[in-house]
């Protein structure tokens, strides 16, 4: 059996870098050969009880020297897992210290700061100049079942926002068929969990205020609307309204899309059953509504399709934390690296 590949995980304390390690324990032919965190000497399994013991932290050097090392003999990965506006300056460095050994490294970010095309884009959508503009457009935007075919082999890859995940799921099928008015306007409202807000407490995800409530937010716009916006030669009618839900892990998504005319509801349902026929982590249910149950603790996407008056309906259930998250990373990774798709990667929900 040949040697697994190593993968270095740069922010491990995160909610995400934790699904990250989690599922890379059961991959066959990845291990983890070091994670960092701010402050070096952390146990993983202390960070993440979840996961079995297992090795402590290193700071960002050592890290950075045990990819040198790495690289000397072989293939490597690298998964940055910091907070958005951190991965870029981190990775700029990283690439300073390793000199032209750093274009040899597969790396996939979980942070927005690569995902959009252009300098302009990002400004518009974050408020602020990016670190490293000349970057943006060669990182290849990692939704799998869209992406599948730049993700072989890539370098560099952005996994997508969990919003943004949904969000496309639920709508390019139809609009890159054609089978959308883009004179009227694409609804969406999607209700998300508390992990989505990461691991630190505040009062968006303190138990206090979540439980028992329903809140919208963002009602000027979200900012993974933007990558669902560049999939398209000119911006789409979307209007985008995400809630904040009483429970911690999962989203659930609602679309109203408006048909173009003449198009029925037997072809926008047979659009989405043929564009997502074989694919191994999203299910197309008809006329029947998905659940969160069904899907939370998998990297699996449930979708239901109908139309009625006009309107199609999509309904989507995913985990947030893995097919919106840490979970579609490794998915990336394993087609970056040649493995098979869904290695290390849950295909079941809980359940319960």
């Amino acid at each position: 059996m040949k040697p697994r590949l190593p993968v270095f995980l740069l922010g491990a304390r995160g909610l995400l870098a934790g699904e990250f390690l989690r599922c890379l324990s059961g991959h066959r032919g990845l291990l983890l050969a070091a994670a960092a965190t701010r402050r070096a000497g952390e146990a993983l399994h202390e960070l993440h009880p979840q996961l079995p013991e297992g090795p402590v932290t290193v700071d960002e050097a050592g890290l950075v020297a045990g990819l040198e090392r790495a690289l000397g003999a072989g293939p490597a990965a690298l998964v940055l897992g910091l907070p958005h506006g951190e991965s870029a300056p981190a990775w700029a460095r990283i690439q300073a210290r390793l000199g032209p050994a750093a274009a040899e490294l597969f790396v996939v970010d979980l942070s927005a700061d690569f995902r959009l095309p252009d300098a302009a884009a990002y400004q518009r959508t974050y408020g602020q100049p990016h670190p490293l503009p000349g970057e943006l457009g060669a990182w290849v935007y990692g939704l799998p079942e869209f992406d599948r075919a730049a993700l072989r082999g890539a370098r560099r890859v952005a996994a997508p926002g969990c919003f943004a995940t949904a969000m496309q799921l639920a709508l390019l099928p139809a609009a890159q068929a054609g089978l959308l008015d883009a004179g009227k306007p694409w609804v969406l409202h999607a209700v998300t969990g508390s992990t989505g807000s990461g691991a630190a407490p505040q009062e968006g995800t303190h138990h206090p205020f979540r439980d028992g409530n329903l809140r919208a937010y963002a009602l000027g716009g979200h900012r993974h609307e933007a990558e669902v916006a560049a999939r398209f030669a000119s911006p789409p009618p979307l209007h985008f309204l995400p809630h904040s839900g009483p429970f911690r892990r999962g989203i659930y998504l609602t679309a109203a899309l408006p048909l173009a005319g003449g198009i029925t509801a037997e072809e926008a349902v047979a659009a989405y059953a043929a564009r997502y026929a074989g694919e191994p982590f999203v299910r197309l249910r008809r006329d029947v509504a998905p659940e969160l149950r069904h899907v939370t603790g998998s990297n699996r996407a449930d979708l239901g399709v109908s139309a009625r008056g006009g309107v199609l309906q999509v309904l989507v259930a995913l985990d947030n934390t893995l097919k919106g998250g840490a979970g579609q990373a490794l998915q990336c990774l394993n087609l970056m690296l040649g493995f098979e798709e869904t290695d290390g990667l849950p295909l079941a929900g809980l359940g319960w």
